[in-house]
């Protein structure tokens, strides 16, 4: 049931809804809400996203300790504004993050509690302007739970565990606590509450080696209430729906592949209660695969890229890897 807890920390959304676009009045505004764009585009991107892998959510033996480490290099190209002001925005986000998890024994289903330590180097630059971040991100927390099919077992009765159709429930909280500066469009922190619910239902109907998956996501942003970028003082976001799949296959006992498709929609921001009309309905495919290397550590590595997108969102490709290890 324990994923890599990348979502929080390392792997982000392509071509989600991201910091709008700020309206003003006349050209100049325009010019600077432009910059504005360009560069919350890719901090949002950086730190309000979740996409995951296949695998992420199966069952782990109780009282016992997983640690994570996670890499994600992605790219984004933001179209040109339409206003003569702007050039297209090319944008690169580094994140690592380290990530505990201790599993536990809830009412007889595995469950735990993980903590997740960001941190994100950011750059944006066009014709026009450049501009770079780095720091430690938004600290986050991540609770779970099996619903079904994952029950609590010591690590001795985990060794003749037969993997098996299973669902669960997990809560992740991001908190504001990472760098930030008010007047810096480009930030390692969104400076925001975020809570991020999510049930996985994981198939499998040959003991394990084909899994076929489905993840429902939402969430939820409190205000950014100094968001002093161009004049202005208060950024908000509706909630973001998320829907992923994947479909994976052992290819050996220690090494498999997937399948891999994401598709978001919402998340529209606003500043200063003026709409940016950001919102997103987007389509992202990838492909996964993988390997066990050493006893309790296994190495996992996606791709993907956007393949449908509204207008004047970013073009985009990530490739993540994640190195877990059980205790």
């Amino acid at each position: 049931m324990f994923e890599k807890a990348s979502s929080l920390a390392a792997q982000p959304t392509i071509g989600q809804s991201t910091g709008g676009r700020y309206h003003g009045p006349n050209r100049v505004c325009r010019a600077f809400g432009a910059l504005i764009y360009g560069c919350a585009v890719v901090a949002s991107f950086a730190t309000t996203a979740d996409a995951g892998s296949a695998r992420d959510y199966l069952n782990a033996p109780i009282d016992t300790w997983l640690t994570f480490y996670n890499f994600a290099y992605s790219t984004l190209v933001t179209p040109e504004d339409g206003l003569d002001v702007t050039s297209s925005i090319r944008s690169n986000v580094l994140s690592q993050s380290i990530v505990v998890t201790r599993t536990m024994d809830y009412w007889g289903r595995t469950g735990g509690f993980s903590l997740i330590l960001p941190y994100r180097y950011l750059n944006s630059s066009s014709d026009t302007f450049r501009a770079s971040s780095q720091g430690i991100s938004d600290v986050g927390f991540l609770w779970q739970m099996n619903i079904f099919g994952g029950p609590a077992l010591t690590k001795e009765q985990f060794r003749y565990f037969v993997p098996q159709t299973f669902a669960s429930f997990h809560l992740a909280v991001t908190t504001p606590l990472g760098s930030y500066q008010p007047t810096d469009p480009l930030n390692a922190s969104a400076n925001r509450w975020m809570i991020n619910p999510t049930i996985n239902y994981s198939y499998t109907f040959d003991r394990g080696w084909t899994w076929l998956e489905a993840y429902l996501s939402t969430r939820v942003f409190t205000p950014n209430n100094d968001y002093r970028v161009g004049g202005a003082s208060r950024l908000t976001q509706k909630p973001l729906y998320i829907v992923e799949g994947h479909a994976s296959r052992n290819l050996l006992r220690l090494l498999w592949i997937s399948a891999d498709a994401y598709y978001n929609i919402g998340g529209e921001t606003s500043i200063d209660d003026l709409d940016q009309r950001n919102a997103a309905n987007t389509l992202r495919l990838g492909v996964g695969m993988g390997v066990t290397v050493w006893r309790g550590g296994d190495v996992v590595l996606n791709y993907d890229h956007v393949v449908a997108r509204p207008a004047g969102q970013p073009d985009a490709q990530a490739i993540l890897m994640t190195v877990r290890q059980l205790w």
